[in-house]
């Protein structure tokens, strides 16, 4: 696309700028008449032509939203991209304004009133106090959850301000606590770490805060009902470097060797500091639990992210290495102070999950999509890893549709069991370029698909989604 050979702008990641709607869908197969609701889907769809394509990068691409309704039966697909400030200015200029990840750009040459940096707003969306909110990097955006139409930015009735003029450092890995609807987040810049819970009705109740020591760039950590568990690890962004177009992700282990975990104590805001005995990179986690004096986390884990110090000062490119995970557990010990651990499964992983009621608490599956080198895209089917046995089942469908998105858990009402649920994935098939929503059953993991709903177009390669329940959904809109 745009006369580029980078994998960003091609095949399951090339961008789909139309807006639209769809009913009745096709579907192949019987949806479940106890699934109702609808899935949310966010990702990066560039709106406008790159100045520079071969430079794009897929993390910097315009925030669209796609969601498949499901009811009795039955599904519509909706799609809109998220009306941010940097999106609103470039349709009004009739194309790109603001510099890229890669590419950088001359803040001078700005519009008056222009943002000097985007918020793309396309890593990851939820339903939380009846709003539909999309996050990125600075205060989430709120859309209408049955229209996707953009409200504005949420800043949890004023208790939360972007200090300006870059992005906030917001986490898009939030966490739900399963309990009592709260929403656990962080805000990262520099060596500034500051921890939040928000109740259910969107008011900030807790706030700590600690110095990481380093600018280390934290994406994504977990929780669990005492603890705050963060991963510092020699990744460090450089903001200079981003405006100039060189890298802005540095791996840098000479100004720190190893990885650290950094435990904070959502109670008393006190911070347990365990070393780590090498250093990596994580990409995502699935989960953590307490069990008795130790915190077990399950996530994945890379050798390195980002560029080499050594070649710091070389223009940015687009074609980064993008590396499978390894599925790793870690145990960390508060009463010694140490972290054990090891490999969970050989089977290529990326964007994990699990069954989100269990959020901090015990679990034994997690579900991702897996890579195993089989083409040339990131992943190639979609797994489910038993942490107790190591045991990874795939799904691979017909081994032409290809390239799923993160799995999503839906559990059966009234469900007892961990993994009575159904699992739905975003796929795409490569000979019609149209995605399809697949729906299996988590039990019963490498048997045919309960559904496969056809959409009419493709749904480019994304981040991450969620679901929400019919009853979720209609007291959302009620409240709008």
């Amino acid at each position: 696309m745009w006369d580029t050979d980078n994998m960003f702008l091609n095949g399951p990641f090339a961008p789909w700028r139309e807006e639209g709607e769809a009913f009745d869908l096709e579907i192949e197969g019987e949806l479940p008449r106890e699934l109702n609701g609808v899935l949310y889907r966010t990702g990066s769809n560039q709106h406008f032509r790159p100045p520079d394509p071969d430079r794009y990068h897929w993390f910097e691409g315009t925030g669209m939203i796609h969601a498949v309704f499901i009811r009795d039966g039955r599904a519509t697909y909706r799609n809109r991209y998220v009306r941010t400030e940097a999106l609103k200015l470039e349709m009004r200029e009739g194309g790109p304004v603001l510099g890229g990840m890669m590419r950088g750009g001359d803040l001078a040459d700005l519009p008056e009133g222009a943002p000097m940096f985007r918020d793309p707003a396309n890593t990851h969306v939820t339903l939380f106090n009846d709003r539909l909110l999309v996050f990125s990097a600075d205060l989430p955006h709120e859309l209408r959850p049955d229209t996707l139409e953009t409200v504005g930015r949420y800043d949890f009735h004023g208790g939360l301000t972007s200090p300006g003029p870059g992005p906030m450092g917001l986490t898009p890995h939030f966490r739900i606590d399963p309990g009592n609807g709260d929403l656990l987040f962080f805000v990262s810049m520099g060596n500034d770490m500051t921890w939040y819970r928000a109740d259910r009705s969107g008011k900030l109740c807790d706030v700590h805060h600690f110095d990481m020591g380093v600018p280390s760039w934290i994406h994504d950590y977990v929780v669990t009902p005492d603890y705050a568990i963060f991963l510092i690890y020699p990744m460090f962004f450089r903001i200079e470097n981003a405006v100039n177009g060189l890298p802005p992700l540095i791996w840098d282990t000479d100004t720190l060797e190893t990885c650290r975990f950094a435990v904070l104590n959502r109670h008393t805001g006190a911070v347990q500091w365990i070393d780590a005995p090498d250093a990596f990179a994580p990409t995502h986690f699935f989960n953590a639990y307490q069990d008795g004096s130790k915190v077990i986390v399950d996530g994945e884990r890379v050798p390195t992210m980002g560029t080499l110090l050594q070649d710091v000062d070389s223009s940015a490119s687009a074609k980064e290495d993008m590396k499978a995970g390894t599925v790793w557990r870690w145990e960390l010990d508060l009463e010694r102070g140490v972290v054990g651990g090891g490999a969970v499964t050989d089977v290529g992983s990326g964007f994990p999950r699990i069954n989100d009621q269990l959020a901090g608490l015990r679990h034994n599956f997690g579900y991702f999509a897996s890579n195993r080198g089989l083409n040339e895209w990131i992943t190639d089917g979609v797994a489910k890893v038993d942490f107790t046995s190591g045991k990874t089942e795939v799904q691979s469908l017909d081994g032409v549709v290809t390239s799923p998105n993160e799995p999503v858990f839906v559990p059966r009402e009234g469900a007892t069991a961990e993994d009575d649920g159904w699992i739905l994935t975003i796929w795409w098939d490569p000979t019609t370029d149209r995605s399809e929503v697949v729906i299996q059953d988590a039990r019963d993991f490498t048997a045919a698909p309960v559904a496969r709903i056809k959409l009419n177009h493709r749904v480019p390669l994304g981040f991450h989604g969620s679901w929400a329940s019919a009853a979720e959904l209609d007291a959302a809109v009620r409240q709008g």
